[in-house]
């Protein structure tokens, strides 16, 4: 039997919204109705093809609704996978992890005033204790074994001098470092803080 003795092509389909897709053939763009299509023209060379819509689920509940769903669907289209490239999708995911880095942080020693201490009206060794105080990077800060260890308080010789406890002994709180800078450093030099930070 050769492919000459067949007769017409018929094509029964449930799908209506499918054949509508295949009817507005010059405004189709997605690659597997293409290639569908070139297959249909190919056939149609030495035979008719002929659609058929069986409706096999008619009256049955939320049938219409989901058909009219899919012939709405089949008029938008469908981007192919091949279109977004490797650089592409690199460049979009770059983008997005500088827009998240960029976004300034939201704790409370941040403030979102980097080089609040350039901006100070008084000597350098005066605007890096108060940055090392700020940023708890206090120049006898010493790591051992992973741990801070910072050096007893000069005042009370009992609890070791980390940023909080200085600023506890002096009666501050960490927003006067950003409301009053200048106050918090003389307080530093006057008790005598200034070497340990």
């Amino acid at each position: 039997m050769s492919e000459s003795d067949f007769g017409d092509l018929w094509i029964l389909s449930d799908s209506r919204s499918s054949i509508q897709h295949l009817k507005n053939w010059p405004y189709i763009g997605d690659k597997t109705s293409l290639s569908i299509l070139q297959k249909l023209k190919l056939i149609s060379l030495q035979h008719d093809v002929h659609f058929q819509w069986i409706p096999l689920h008619v009256d049955i509940h939320g049938n219409e609704l989901a058909d009219n769903l899919a012939k709405e669907s089949s008029s938008h289209t469908i981007p192919s996978s091949s279109e977004i490239t490797f650089l592409k999708l690199f460049s979009r995911k770059k983008a997005q992890n500088k827009a998240e880095w960029l976004v300034p942080s939201s704790d409370h020693w941040y403030e979102g005033t980097q080089g609040l201490s350039l901006s100070l009206p008084c000597d350098r060794q005066s605007s890096t204790c108060l940055s090392r105080l700020t940023s708890g990077h206090l120049n006898c800060l010493i790591y051992s074994e992973g741990n801070k260890i910072y050096p007893l308080c000069p005042k009370f010789q009992q609890h070791q001098a980390s940023p909080k406890h200085i600023l506890d002994c002096l009666g501050l709180d960490w927003e006067e470092t950003y409301s009053s800078p200048l106050l918090v450093i003389d307080f530093i030099k006057v008790n005598l803080f200034l070497d340990l930070v």
